[in-house]
């Protein structure tokens, strides 16, 4: 959320879910795949989106099953099992409530066990260090936008604040893949969002040669034509999501708010 004089940052997460679907893609004998989102916020979907677009890019048969994890109704690990999907994108990372090993990007075999494939992860240190050294820089230009539009940094990669690891475990010809991607991403050279996008209703988003904008990228409210599922609506959320989504929802016209 962007508010005048108030600076704010975050990183570019959906570099890393692209990398994470192609590296799903690529593992699965399936062309199915799952990922279990959380909240129907702007951010969500670019990272949904991208995961799609990295899985398409290695299997352009593969479908994404998207399952909700903050509906009321939520039961999105026992849908995609009934499904008979085992390669599923999590939750980001591990949390203190849940201590559970399905996050990141990981394989459900058939005897229960979970094996964790890859993750992303945040370099807090390098992402502080940025910012200090930013503000330290221009000082001076900071104190004068009192008023005016603020700044709002938005690193990925090419800073160095997002990574992806993966195990050790994977296919040698695997890692020499996701290395290759790493580096056009950092350099510039590559765009998840690069070429001809449609979304499920079949209307172009991104066109043959073009690239979409960071704008377009965090204000996404749609999702990629290769996914299965849908953005939850408003009452079926649960009281915790309900709140964050009056704020950042992508759907806020579902409450009285801004259209669609």
């Amino acid at each position: 959320m962007s508010y005048s004089s108030i600076c704010t940052y975050y990183g570019r997460m959906y570099e890393a879910k692209f990398l994470l679907g192609a590296i799903a893609a690529a593992m699965t004998k399936s062309d199915k795949l799952g990922y279990v989102a959380d909240y129907p916020i702007f951010g969500t979907l670019a990272n949904i989106n991208a995961f799609a677009m990295g899985a398409r890019m290695i299997n352009p048969y593969v479908k994404v099953y998207l399952e909700w994890s903050r509906t009321r109704t939520s039961t999105p690990l026992a849908r995609l099992e009934e499904a008979g999907i085992t390669y599923i994108s999590g939750e980001e990372m591990i949390t203190p409530d849940r201590a559970s090993r399905e996050y990141g990007l990981y394989v459900k075999h058939r005897d229960g066990t979970l094996e964790n494939l890859a993750a992303p992860i945040w370099h807090w240190g390098k992402f502080y260090e940025r910012i200090v050294k930013s503000v330290c820089r221009g000082a001076g230009e900071l104190q004068g936008m009192k008023g005016k539009k603020a700044v709002n940094y938005w690193w990925g990669m090419s800073a160095e604040v997002i990574d992806v690891i993966y195990s050790q475990n994977l296919p040698h010809g695997i890692h020499r893949l996701i290395d290759f991607l790493k580096h056009s991403i950092r350099a510039g050279s590559f765009h998840p969002f690069d070429g001809l996008i449609y979304s499920q209703n079949g209307k172009i988003q991104c066109e043959e040669g073009g690239s979409l904008s960071a704008e377009q990228i965090i204000s996404m409210d749609w999702l990629a034509e290769n996914v299965i599922g849908e953005i939850p609506a408003f009452e079926e959320l649960t009281d915790e999501a309900q709140a964050l989504v009056r704020l950042q929802g992508v759907r806020v016209d579902e409450i009285g708010g801004r259209e669609e």
